[in-house]
């Protein structure tokens, strides 16, 4: 979720057009990345990389860890990189839940996720009744949505309200929907046509088909640690407290994680209760480099590894 949040509105309108086909293809992308580990047993920590990336943007943490754990076994996820990363949510979910199991790692699992990374990888350990993932590590991951256009060098002019608009017209549509950037667009004024449209993030949320709920909290509240890393210098998740299962409510107040409807019916209240959630706000990093930042990695991620 970087490079191209810049020029949001254009990446979005020509991606429903010049990628039309390529959630087709996501089988392909599957079985050419996973290969098989089952020798491997020793700790595992999976690293998967947010939108228009890859998986060599995880490798700089990933040699940190194998330097500071030499016991630990370290991958960088090679699913859905750079243009494909536009796939919808729902799909990188289904196929990371395939990915990891064809990897046939047997130790609990510590998953590390940088931004849209981190929201799918939530997603899917919610849904996957077998998983095996005690540690989930959030990095900048926007786990309510976004709700604004980054500003271009800090000035949108007038201009703002109008992009943000166009996006929420783009994106509240079965079209919209098939890829990733609209999967993330959360409007706090147009609450209803989000509830209807954006059925990833809302149904993630248990703000929608609450019949999935009970069962992804079982799943969720089978980690023993969640770690929110996010900061409010990110300058591309808006509001940052999104990372901390914050959100604006309809006047653009922060409504934080506790007094969301959600709180209870997800598990996180269980998860707090048990001390299972940890919060790291790291000022002055922005969005790109929580994958990078020696701080980021020394005071949230590394005293949760091994």
């Amino acid at each position: 979720m970087e490079k191209s949040w810049y020029i949001f509105p254009l990446t979005l309108c020509a991606a429903l057009f010049l990628f039309a086909g390529v959630s087709r293809i996501s089988n392909l992308v599957l079985s050419a990345s996973a290969s098989n580990t089952s020798d491997v047993t020793t700790n595992p920590v999976l690293l998967f990389h947010g939108l228009m990336d890859n998986y060599k943007t995880m490798e700089y943490m990933a040699r940190k860890i194998e330097r500071d754990f030499p016991r630990t076994y370290t991958h960088s996820i090679k699913l859905y990189p750079d243009d494909l990363s536009l796939v919808s949510l729902a799909v990188q979910s289904e196929n990371l839940i395939k990915y990891i199991e064809k990897l046939n790692l047997k130790g609990p699992i510590t998953f590390i996720g940088h931004s849209q990374g981190a929201l799918v990888g939530r997603h899917a350990l919610q849904n996957w009744d077998n998983h095996n993932i005690t540690r989930f590590i959030s990095l900048a991951g926007p786990h309510m949505g976004v709700s604004k256009v980054p500003p271009i060098k800090g000035r949108m002019g007038g201009y703002e309200n109008f992009l943000n608009d166009t996006i929420a017209a783009i994106c509240y549509n079965a079209a919209g929907q098939e890829f990733s950037l609209c999967n993330l667009w959360n409007d706090p004024t147009k609450q209803s046509s989000y509830k209807k449209n954006n059925k990833f993030l809302s149904s993630s949320l248990c703000q929608t088909q609450r019949k999935k709920c009970k069962g992804q909290a079982r799943n969720l509240k089978k980690i023993k640690k969640m770690v929110l890393i996010g900061g409010p210098q990110d300058g591309t998740v808006y509001p940052f407290e999104s990372t901390l299962f914050g959100y604006y409510n309809s006047k653009w107040g922060i409504v934080p994680r506790r007094n969301q409807t959600f709180y209870k019916d997800l598990g996180l209240k269980n998860l707090e209760k048990g001390n299972r959630i940890v919060e790291c706000i790291k000022v002055g990093v922005e969005h790109v480099q929580f994958a990078f930042n020696d701080d980021v990695y020394n005071d949230c991620v590394k005293p949760h590894i091994g």
